[in-house]
């Protein structure tokens, strides 16, 4: 249990971290900085049912170059199937590496996730349960052997009289 409140906070902590990727995503937009990226024709549709509705994504491997450098790879989730082996990229001027074939997908996301504190609120839940637990498991450890010694001082109390004359 203690895994999974840290496996929350993780995540929630991870949320938080990419809201420095904004001002990337924003400037994509406003400077329109295309490339044509390289989608390999061999892709993984993913489908999650998320309460108990399927919703599917693509991850795709692509390449691209920009202004004759690279060439930059990487692998990201698309929200429809590729339809085509080339499609247009956004791209970061400051950082040609960094990526994103629907910025305004992404920032949603990221948004989204900043300002969710769902994970935080799990976290803190999944913590308190661990440490009622474990609480619990020390009470019931503790009670057995102050139980198991009581028997036993019973016992060499039973000897003792019994062997004494």
């Amino acid at each position: 249990m203690f895994s999974l409140a840290s496996g929350c906070y993780s995540s929630y902590k991870d949320g938080r971290a990419e809201t420095r990727y904004l001002p990337l995503l924003k400037d994509m937009i406003k400077d329109n900085s295309v490339a044509i990226a390289n989608v390999d024709p061999q892709y993984k549709e993913v489908t999650i049912k998320i309460l108990g509705v399927p919703v599917k994504h693509y991850e795709v491997n692509y390449t691209y170059q920009v202004n004759g450098s690279g060439p930059y790879s990487g692998i990201r989730a698309l929200s429809t199937q590729p339809t085509s082996a080339e499609m247009p990229l956004y791209y970061a001027k400051s950082d040609y590496s960094y990526s994103s074939f629907e910025p305004e997908e992404d920032i949603k996301r990221i948004t989204a996730a900043a300002s969710s504190r769902s994970r935080l609120y799990w976290s803190i839940g999944w913590l308190v349960i661990a440490v009622a637990s474990t609480y619990g498991y020390v009470s019931e450890a503790m009670a057995y052997l102050k139980a198991k010694k009581a028997i036993k001082d019973a016992e060499e109390e039973a000897y003792r009289r019994a062997t004494t004359y």
